[in-house]
Formats: C-alpha cells, sequence, structure tokens
C-alpha cells in the first residue's frame, strides 16, 4: 500500500506532553496510509518507550543548536505523498478536517496546506492567540527545512490548504521557564542573521522573543531593522509583501506600549497613509487607532477609524479568497475577528459616540455587538449600566429598541410573553432593562412577570448582581434568583450588593432574608449576615443595640458554617481549621458571654483574639471596647434595685425644686422624668431670680453633683444640669 502521509515529530525530552501529541495523532494512523516518524533528540528512557510503543521508526539524533536538521532527518526518512511535521509539546484537538482531506481526494488539489497553532498564554486555556502555521507539503525532491531556530519548511507552492483544525500549544505560558527558551533562541536568531542578513524571517522571530521576555523596546528596534532590510530587498524583486505587513502590524502593537499615546497615533497614521499596506494590516492598524484614539480621548477619531474598520471589514468578508491570500503568521482573519478584539473596538466606539453625542452611531455601533451571544456579551454589562447612569434616557431608549428588533427576528410579537418561547432566548440584560421599564413606569404586572424571568435566566455574575439589587429596591421575591444559584455563588454576590446598597435599605434585605429562610436557610443566612454586618458598622449602635446585634451576627455565621462544615470541626482542638470569619464569630460570642459576667480581662483577652482571626472587624470590636470602659466607670450600672430607688427619688426632688416659681402654663408639662416631657417646654426663663428661687436652685446643684458622678451615663441627669446651668445665667 502506497503511503499517503507522513507525520514527522520531534521528540525531546517531555514525556507527559508527548504521550498527549502521540495520542492525537491516532485517528489519522488508523484512518489514513500514513507512517510516524519520531526524531528523538532527547536521553530519556521512558520518552523512547513510549515512541517505540507507537512506530519501529524512531530516529535518535545528536542535538547540535540547530532545528533544520534534526527535521530534515525526518525529512529523509518520509516515503508518504504528502509531509506533516509536529512537535512533542503539541496536540490536535480533532483531526477529522485533515482525515476529510485525504479520504476525499481533496488533497490532489493543493500542493502545501496551513494549520492553526493555539498559543496559549496561561494554563487555563483562557487566553490564547491563533497562528497559521504552514506544516503540511507535498513531498518533492527538494523539500527540506531551512534555518537553524523557527525553521521554514520548503518549498511552499500553491495552492495552498487552509484548515482550522488546531494544534494546542503551552510552550509560551511564561511559567514554563520561557525566559530559558528565549535564552537559548535569540543567540540563534542573532547568528542566523550575521549569516543571512536579508532574511526577513529571523528579525520577525527576534522581535516576537523578545517581546515574550519582557523587552519590547528591543522588539521594536528589531521589527524596525526588519523592514528597513525589507524595503532594501524589495528593489531587488522582493514579492511577498506580507511580513512587512507583519512587520508594521507588530510595530503599532509595541509603540503602543510607550507612556503618551500621541506619538503612537501619528506614527501608524503614517503608517496607513503612506507605507499602502494590506487590507488585512489596515483592518489592524485600525482597531489599534480605535483604542488609542478613545484613550487619548479623541472620540471623533475613534469613531472615524471604527466607521473605516466596518467598511473595509465587510469588503474583506466579500473577497473570498482575501483572508487567505493577505495572512502571515498570527495576522490572519481569526486575529483581526477574535471576540475579545473585535467587539473590545465596537465597544469602544458605541462610547465615543455617546461622549460626543452622536445617537445614530450609537445605535449603529452597538448593534454590532453580539447580542445572539450571550457569553460573549456579559463582559459589556458593566459597561452598559455605566452609560446608562451617564447617558441616561438616550442609551436606554436605544437598548429598548435593540431589544425590540432581536424579539422580532425571533419571531417573538410580545415580549412579555417571552416564557412562551424556550428556544428563543433574548439577552437577559436587555429583558431586564424591560421589566425596570414597567417596574418604573406604573406597569408593574407585567414588570414583575419579566423580572421574575429575568431573575430565573441569569446566569452572569455582574447580571445576578442587578437582579439581587433591584429585587432588594423593588422589593420582590429573591426566590427565582436563589433556586438557581449555587451557595458560593449567592455569597459573592449578595457580600457585593450589600456593600453598594445605602444603608436606608438594610431593613429590606431582612425582609428578603426571611422569606428565603424556610426554603434555603443557608442562602437566608448569608444575606442575615450581611445585613446584621451593615447594622453593625453603618448603624452605629449603642450598648444594648451593640451587643444584641453582634451577638446576633455572630450566631448567624456560626450557624452558616455548621450547615455547611463537619460537626467535629468546631471542636476546641480543631476550630483552628475554620475559616477566619467563623473563628472570630465563635471567639466573639464567648467574649460576650465573659462581658455579661462581668469578667473583663478575659472579654478583652478573647476581643482581641477575635481581631486576629478577622480585621474586618476591627472598628466594630473598637467600638466595644470604648462603651465596655465607659460602663465600668458607671457605679449605676454595678448597683442595685435600692440604688435605682434612690436615684429615682433624688430626680423627683430635683425636679420640684426646679419647678417651684415656674407654673406650667395651659397645655405643658414641665417634668421629664419616665412619665413626662421636657420641662420648661417653650416657657421662656425670667428675668433676674429671687433669693428662694437662687436658694433652691442651690439646693438642686448640690444633689446633681453628688448624683452625676455615679449615674455618668444617664441622660436624663446630663439634660438635667444643662438646665441648671441655663437657669443659673438667667
Amino acid at each position: 500500500m502506497d503511503i499517503t502521509l507522513s507525520i514527522s515529530l520531534l521528540a525531546s525530552n517531555r514525556k507527559e506532553s508527548l504521550e498527549r501529541c502521540l495520542d492525537s495523532l491516532k485517528p489519522l494512523l488508523v484512518k489514513i496510509p500514513s507512517e510516524l516518524i519520531i526524531v528523538l533528540t532527547g536521553t530519556d528512557a521512558d520518552v523512547r518507550r513510549i515512541a517505540e510503543s507507537y512506530t519501529p521508526q524512531v530516529i535518535p539524533f545528536e542535538w547540535c543548536a540547530d532545528f533544520s536538521a534534526a527535521r530534515n532527518a525526518g525529512v529523509k526518512a518520509a516515503q508518504g505523498e504528502w509531509f506533516l511535521y509536529i512537535d512533542d509539546d503539541e496536540w490536535f484537538d480533532d483531526v477529522s478536517e485533515i482525515c476529510q482531506f485525504f479520504l476525499s481526494g481533496d488533497y490532489k488539489n493543493y500542493h502545501s496546506a496551513h494549520y492553526i497553532q493555539r498559543n496559549y498564554q496561561n494554563w487555563y486555556g483562557t487566553k490564547y492567540s491563533d497562528f497559521s502555521a504552514f506544516r503540511m507539503v507535498r513531498r518533492v525532491p527538494e523539500t527540506c527545512f531551512q534555518g537553524a531556530i523557527h525553521e521554514e519548511l520548503t518549498p511552499r507552492r500553491e495552492p495552498c490548504k487552509f484548515f482550522k483544525t488546531c494544534v494546542h500549544h503551552y510552550g509560551y505560558v511564561k511559567e514554563t521557564g520561557n525566559s530559558e527558551k528565549t535564552a537559548r533562541n535569540i543567540p540563534l536568531l542573532l547568528q542566523a542573521i550575521e549569516k543571512k542578513p536579508e532574511k526577513i524571517k529571523n528579525y520577525i522571530q527576534l522581535a516576537k522573543e523578545a517581546d515574550l521576555a519582557g523587552e519590547w523596546k528591543t522588539a521594536e528596534m528589531y521589527c524596525r531593522k526588519g523592514l528597513s532590510v525589507f524595503r532594501k530587498t524589495e528593489k531587488s524583486g522582493q514579492k511577498d509583501l506580507r511580513p512587512e505587513g507583519w512587520l508594521l502590524a507588530f510595530l503599532s502593537w509595541l509603540i503602543s506600549k510607550n507612556p503618551g499615546k500621541d506619538s503612537a497615533i501619528t506614527e501608524i497614521e503614517s503608517i496607513l497613509e503612506h507605507q499602502k499596506p494590506s487590507q488585512l494590516i489596515k483592518l489592524v492598524l485600525c482597531q489599534q487607532l480605535i483604542y488609542l484614539c478613545a484613550e487619548e480621548k479623541e472620540p471623533g477619531k475613534a469613531v472615524q477609524y471604527g466607521l473605516k474598520f466596518e467598511e473595509l471589514l465587510k469588503k474583506m468578508d466579500e473577497q473570498e479568497l482575501s483572508w487567505a491570500e493577505q495572512s502571515y503568521g498570527e495576522f490572519d482573519e481569526n486575529y483581526v475577528k477574535a471576540p475579545e478584539r473585535l467587539y473590545n473596538a465596537r465597544a469602544h466606539c458605541a462610547e465615543c459616540t455617546l461622549e460626543i453625542r452622536d445617537w445614530t452611531y450609537t445605535a449603529y455601533f452597538l448593534k454590532l455587538l453580539p447580542w445572539e451571544k450571550e457569553d460573549l456579551l456579559e463582559k459589556y454589562y458593566p459597561d452598559f449600566e455605566a452609560w446608562k447612569k451617564k447617558y441616561g434616557f438616550h442609551f436606554s431608549k436605544m437598548l429598548l429598541e435593540i431589544l425590540s428588533e432581536q424579539a422580532c427576528s425571533m419571531g417573538i410579537p410580545d415580549i412579555s410573553e417571552i416564557q412562551e418561547y424556550p428556544g428563543r432566548p433574548l439577552p437577559a440584560y436587555l429583558l431586564l432593562q424591560k421589566a425596570l421599564q414597567g417596574l418604573e413606569s406604573g406597569n408593574s404586572e407585567e414588570g414583575l412577570q419579566l423580572f421574575v424571568y429575568c431573575m430565573s435566566n441569569a446566569k452572569d455574575g455582574f447580571l445576578q448582581n442587578l437582579c439581587l439589587k433591584e429585587a432588594i429596591c423593588h422589593q420582590i421575591s429573591v426566590i427565582p434568583l436563589v433556586t438557581q444559584m449555587d451557595l458560593c455563588a449567592w455569597n459573592a454576590v449578595v457580600e457585593n450588593v450589600v456593600s453598594e446598597l445605602p444603608f436606608t435599605l438594610n431593613e429590606r434585605i431582612r425582609v428578603c432574608a426571611e422569606e428565603a429562610e424556610s426554603r434555603f436557610p443557608l442562602h437566608s443566612l448569608c444575606l442575615k449576615r450581611f445585613y446584621l454586618e451593615q447594622k453593625l458598622h453603618k448603624g452605629f449602635p449603642l450598648w444594648e443595640e451593640l451587643t444584641g446585634t453582634l451577638k446576633a451576627y455572630c450566631q448567624c455565621i456560626s450557624e452558616f458554617y455548621r450547615g455547611i462544615y463537619r460537626a467535629e470541626l468546631f471542636g476546641a482542638d480543631t476550630c483552628r481549621f475554620l475559616p477566619a470569619d467563623c473563628r472570630s464569630a465563635q471567639i466573639t460570642l464567648r467574649a460576650l458571654e465573659e462581658l455579661e459576667q462581668e469578667q473583663m480581662a478575659e472579654a478583652v483577652r478573647l476581643l482581641g483574639d477575635a481581631y486576629h482571626a478577622n480585621p474586618d472587624m476591627t472598628g466594630v470590636i473598637t467600638e466595644l471596647f470604648r462603651q465596655a470602659a465607659r460602663r465600668m466607670d458607671d457605679t449605676a450600672l454595678q448597683a442595685g434595685e435600692e440604688f435605682h430607688q434612690l436615684a429615682e427619688q433624688m430626680k423627683a426632688t430635683l425636679y420640684t425644686l426646679m419647678d417651684e416659681g415656674h407654673p406650667p402654663r395651659q397645655g405643658h408639662a414641665l417634668r421629664c422624668a419616665p412619665g413626662y416631657t421636657l420641662m420648661d417646654e417653650g416657657h421662656p426663663p425670667r428675668q433676674g431670680h429671687t433669693l428662694a428661687d437662687q436658694d433652691r436652685l442651690a439646693q438642686a446643684a448640690e444633689i446633681l453633683n453628688q448624683l452625676l458622678p455615679l449615674m455618668p451615663e444617664d441622660v436624663e441627669m446630663i439634660r438635667i444640669r444643662q438646665e441648671l446651668i441655663r437657669r443659673a445665667k438667667s
């Protein structure tokens, strides 16, 4: 049987990624008449064992700091009609497209092919850039690799097939020791430039390596050198303009890092005007100018480049082969249309049109956002909320217009009946705007129905924040929201929302907590906890309320964690493994018990431990100390019932002495002891005093001077003292 495909793999000592790489190749090896050639540059015995388990063609190669030499060992051994190469730290996502290419016979119509290399920037797989890599070729006698580093497969003949198939590559994640890789690559590239100073690809790779090393000014220098060399070689017959476009695009990104964006804007504008880059590179440059102009507070310019970008994009999409013909490296259709790049630019343009009050173009750019893909749209919700606050009616009106258009396109005649169309979801954020409009305009029944639907379908954290906030403000049941949120997410949302709400709405949080208590006790405790926390921090309670609220707060936290953790964790020897706020709550409860028993020294020690466990309670604990210390000096609080009876008798005597000679006006009571109102209320002081008056005031002052030091916290006594002073001066 003829060999259709030779797969060549360069393997070092990366055992873990090698196994995944080989596993991803299995469908090709099974479905296509193919051979696997592994060029072994490492010495690890396990790597050799794994390699030999997949293929008899394992070629040992002594590393000589020349990637092309190692690759060419694989080319030399290849017998297939086509040749594909891959590294041991890459693996295919899905090879069905490549399999179909050969099984259908389509491979006979092409001479070369690209597939996507997806280069990740973190280990989570959330940040990456795609690079269209030339990795497959119809084998001819002159097929070989050139270049000691970042080797290039030659010749590259047309027509070329561009696969959407991608390999995953984590080799550029900085945590992997990328600095060592860069330290190895840069000297090799500099040597290559010495040998072939006219080869533009080496300048491109040097710029990339320098940028990966964090030396973006050095990367800029290599870009400029590469452009200078390209312009000299262009005169000697250089036909491929794509490397120049790559250098211009990468340079525009590098110079944008400089502080002060004016110079970058000027240079990129000059490139657009004088360098005549391809349409694809113009798109990249326009995107960069949108960000720069928005950052430099030039909204009109940003909008201008946004409109130019959309016009160019439309032309590129209309010309079927333009993307493939103009792509080079990572600057391709995927780069321009990457959601974070494409939609961010459009969002910037929308904001800039709002700034210049051009509502027509605001609507234009807003409608270009991915309203049908809520997972992409969610990141813009915070921006929308900020714009709504800043631009009010105009922006809100546009959102509702977009909602109407979306509903119309999905065949939903009445938005209030959205629940009747489960297969046609409208953006939950837009539905929330419609619901709030109903609630605030008097159409409460329709607004409430739609709001409940939004709560039941809010998947994004920010949207859940909005729903909870509005539910509390409008005193709407939070059960539909709680029903579809796990406890961890709920806790985070509640903390965010409660911290943002004014304290005047704190009582409404309590109502929401009580309503959820029977069905969702732990979710209810989350609400209750933050309600009590706000009361402690922002309610400025005095002793009775302070200690009562603090006790309820600590009990709430303890009850919450007892609902999550095993009971044995709450023992004296194991409680140290509990979260800090739980430990602090338990310690504080013991401190409050000591305070009740008037064991101040032990209470102080325990409160110190509680503070160290949870410093966020510093203000509350400090105030507890202050009020407790004051109470220690108050004899009245330590005295028995007889003292209080005597104190009341002395207060009565004070009032008698002060009231004599001052008959009350009709309808006014003078005394303010329990059961009385303010003495002399509305009664102006007399001009001067008789001797009898002065004698009575002197007697009252003597009694007060004896009583007040014993009752320094008694507000009634403090008030009487002020009245005596006022009368003595009149």
